[in-house]
């Protein structure tokens, strides 16, 4: 394992001055130089006589140098490493720590906090690896955000880039402990020169030990190595490398052990329906043809600790015997994985007992305890003598296979539960029998030997790799992103690849079925080969019906799939998104002409409002600088503010489609308000239209979330995607102390599934006066531009908004909106 010591010099004033990161590597090593996972590490400046503890394994302690303030955060187990090199020439690499599974969303801004460049992944639990490429030299902060976690860096970079970019490298280490510690801050001080000695912590062999002291001064980065005199096995209760976890049909989720060169799962096996998605029926009688499963002991609440037992037509799924090794026989296994033979399970015993460590009292046979989990063995009398499995339980299970007295079903009884444990071969012993292993309470060997094929016995999988290959491969990691476009015969499904798992994938797509688990053996798209995004379209759907749908990846190892999404098609072909019946369009005072859009029942204008006059002729004064009132009226221009719009990409051509922004009374006229529904308020709109009320506003958001195919991944509340515009939008929130923008469906993702409805909300944004008033300066950009819609209701006080961040339109009655001299966008409604 490495612990790293990062030291930073930071910036003194208002200059920057940056040194050469410097990052010890600590490696413990045995007397046989096998490598010892460290505890911990004590860090010791004899020159000034402090210390610091890394907390292993794989802690970050990070200094500033004289300051002892960091600037690297690590929340819980989320954590970025600093970047190596840094300072660097245009190019540079970095490490993150995920803890657990979610979207995930890295930006990079320079000293000015204005965004370079962003990356989205949804990386699985690990250490990843990214590389950043940057042209102009200058200081930059990295930042990872997931889960409502974040974790920064700062960069440097000397110039030399060939453009702006994140580029995901691959997994450094796909175990990332789940024991990681939260980074220790020092508040002491360090100096290059500074006399150093460091001493190691490490248990082998259930003690802890410590390493020999090595002494050296503190200069450029260095690896030292830790010597132990103990030995340890290096495969000693590890999860399999690459993949710490496997998730069944069922959604169940199995931790997995590397013991010598297999890699098996290490629980029960509790699926009821095979990898196809063929149920597995439960079982009241005994067959030896028909497959069954049955809760241990006959009770349901074992399942989740013990698994189920399942008789042999179950554990085969139609395959035959196989005494091969690996078995090839994947029968009632996920993906990725097979029942092992009988001489799988002889190489797990052999190898097990030609482990010193692993045997009792030198017997090579004797190696029950090391195999069987620590809780749940009865301790009785009958189990009472050395070396037995139920003999001190607490000493068991040196290997971590964990096994459990799930105990056994046959001759319509249940028996054993609590004493043993009885494991299938895919392996006959003829007809009537197969083989399986076992493990007694009063017994300290493994017992082999055959039983009817109708007996209800444990299963226990070994990955598909093969008896002393060793491989890492395993299935893909794939991502179920969005349902979109959902018609009354169609819709539309992203998925994301995320990692081939070792081997090429050969094909990927989507499936889709009316139960809730979908699989390749249901309805499926093709879409490519490979890792990355895609798109599948369904077609061929019945209308108003509701449907699962998954992504899924397939390698040679076998087919991985995605979090099931829901959608439901659409009763009729709707008018929605259409032109309104006989006034496809409608002008204005001005002569500005506006597109219109049938919602339901509504008739809405389809662009924002960018008139200067009433519909009488009347001037609207323009706003500027000082001319901001709650009682006079004002529009204001985007022009107004000027600076920073090119570099928001919003150019003079778009200004139309975002139109002006007015005050609360240049929007009502003079009227005191109305909540009624229609508003009866023409104010500010043309003649035949008038100013939404907050009722006709919540009429909108009610009608849109009531129709599924408007509702992201089924969700009634996320329906900001159907309203807004599939361009204009960004993310721009690195200042933002919580982060949602990682929800596939907020409208700042994807913004190519956006605007379903075709109300075509644009990210205009709006002004709040006290801004405009504390700066004194036109150059200002509206708050909110490209983040945000923020439209008046003809109610004082409320209004419609919504956030490229977040899946859902709001009607807001907020502060802000009581502040009528603030200005915001205006839609406005048929009569």
């Amino acid at each position: 394992m490495k612990k790293y010591l990062l030291f930073l010099l930071l910036f003194l004033g208002s200059h920057f001055l940056w040194a050469q990161s410097i990052t010890i590597t600590f490696t413990g090593l045995d007397a046989a130089n096998n490598r010892v996972q460290l505890d911990s590490v004590t860090v010791i400046d004899v020159t000034k006589g402090v210390s610091e503890t890394v907390i292993g394994p794989d802690s970050v302690l990070t200094m500033q140098i004289n300051t002892g303030i960091a600037d690297q955060t690590n929340d819980g187990g989320f954590a970025l490493m600093q970047n190596n090199p840094n300072p660097f020439n245009g190019i540079t690499d970095v490490n993150l720590a995920v803890a657990d599974a979610g979207a995930l969303l890295l930006e990079i801004t320079d000293v000015n906090g204005r965004l370079v460049v962003s990356h989205r992944a949804s990386p699985r639990q690990g250490i990843h690896k990214f590389r950043i490429t940057l042209s102009a030299a200058g200081i930059y902060v990295l930042t990872a955000r997931q889960n409502g976690k974040s974790s920064s860096v700062k960069m440097v970079n000397n110039g030399g880039g060939n453009g702006e970019g994140i580029e995901y490298v691959g997994v450094v280490d796909a175990r990332l402990n789940a024991y990681l510690q939260p980074k220790a801050i020092t508040t002491n001080s360090f100096d290059l020169g500074d006399w150093m000695e460091y001493v190691g912590y490490a248990t082998i062999n259930g003690t802890q030990c410590e390493s020999e002291h090595v002494s050296q001064e503190l200069e450029d980065s260095q690896t030292v190595v830790l010597c132990f005199t103990e030995t340890q096995d290096p495969q000693y209760g590890v999860p399999c490398p690459g993949m710490p976890t496997l998730t069944d049909i069922d959604g169940n989720v199995y931790n997995t052990v590397k013991i010598g060169n297999q890699c098996w799962m290490k629980e029960n096996l509790r699926t009821t329906h095979y990898a196809d998605n063929t149920a597995i029926p439960a079982g009241s009688t005994y067959n030896s043809t028909t497959p069954y499963r049955y809760a241990p002991d006959n009770n349901e609440s074992n399942v989740g600790a013990y698994g189920y037992l399942y008789n042999w037509p179950a554990v085969m799924h139609g395959a035959s015997s196989s005494t091969a090794n690996p078995s090839g026989v994947q029968g009632i296994c996920p993906n990725g994985w097979h029942v092992p033979s009988d001489a799988e399970w002889s190489q797990l015993t052999d190898y097990v007992g030609n482990q010193s460590e692993y045997v009792c009292d030198g017997n090579t046979s004797n190696i029950a305890k090391a195999l069987a989990a620590t809780t749940g063995w009865s301790i009785d009398d009958d189990c009472d003598y050395d070396c037995a499995v139920g003999n001190i339980p607490s000493a068991n299970n040196a290997t971590g296979f964990s096994a459990l007295p799930a105990g056994s079903y046959g001759d319509y009884d249940y028996d054993n539960f609590g004493f043993g444990t009885l494991y299938w071969s895919a392996t006959e012993q003829d007809s009537e029998n197969a083989w399986f292993r076992s493990l007694q309470c009063d017994f300290a060997s493994v017992f082999r030997y055959y039983d009817y094929k109708y007996s209800g016995f444990s299963v226990r999988c070994v990955r598909n790799e093969g008896g002393g290959g060793g491989s890492t491969t395993s299935i893909p990691t794939v991502n179920t992103e969005i349902v979109f476009n959902i018609g009354t015969n169609s819709a539309t499904c992203y998925g994301n690849v995320m990692s081939d798992g070792g081997e090429s994938v050969t094909q990927r797509g989507v499936c889709w079925s009316l139960s809730q688990n979908p699989t390749i053996n249901s309805n499926v798209t093709l879409d490519g080969e490979g890792t990355g995004i895609f798109s599948s379209l369904i077609s061929g759907l019945a209308p108003n019906t509701t449907y699962y749908v998954c992504a899924y990846a397939t390698n040679i190892i076998g087919t991985a799939y995605g979090e099931v999404l829901t959608f439901t098609t659409a009763a009729e072909i709707l008018q929605d998104g259409q032109p309104c019946s006989g006034l496809s369009t409608l002008t204005d005072v001005d002569g500005n002409s506006y597109n219109t859009v049938q919602i339901g029942n509504q008739c809405w204008m389809k662009e924002n409002l960018r008139t200067t006059r009433y519909a009488d002729g009347v001037a609207i004064p323009q706003g500027n600088s000082l001319a901001w009132s709650s009682s006079s009226p004002y529009f204001y221009d985007l022009l107004f503010f000027g600076y920073g719009l090119a570099e928001l990409g919003i150019s003079s051509a778009d200004y139309a489609s975002y139109g002006y922004y007015y005050n609360w009374p240049a929007v009502v006229r003079g009227n005191a308000g109305s909540s009624s529904n229609p508003s009866g308020i023409q104010g500010v709109c043309p003649d035949g239209w008038h100013v939404p009320s907050s009722a006709e506003w919540s009429q909108l958001r009610n009608y849109v979330s009531g129709k599924p195919q408007y509702c992201c991944n089924g969700n009634p509340a996320y329906i900001a995607k159907a309203l807004a515009s599939s361009s204009g939008w960004i993310i721009h929130d690195y200042e933002m102390e919580w982060e949602p923008c990682h929800n596939p469906c907020s409208i700042g993702n994807y913004v190519y599934a956006n605007n379903a409805t075709g109300f075509s909300a644009t990210p205009a944004g709006g002004c709040d006066v006290g801004t405009i008033v504390e700066t004194n300066t036109e150059e200002i950009l509206p708050d909110g531009m490209t983040m945000a819609s923020i439209f008046w209701s003809a109610t004082p006080t409320i209004g419609f908004s919504m956030d490229a961040c977040l899946p859902d339109a709001e009607i807001n009655n907020e502060d802000y909106y009581e502040m009528r001299q603030s200005a915001f966008s205006v839609r406005c409604l048929r009569d």
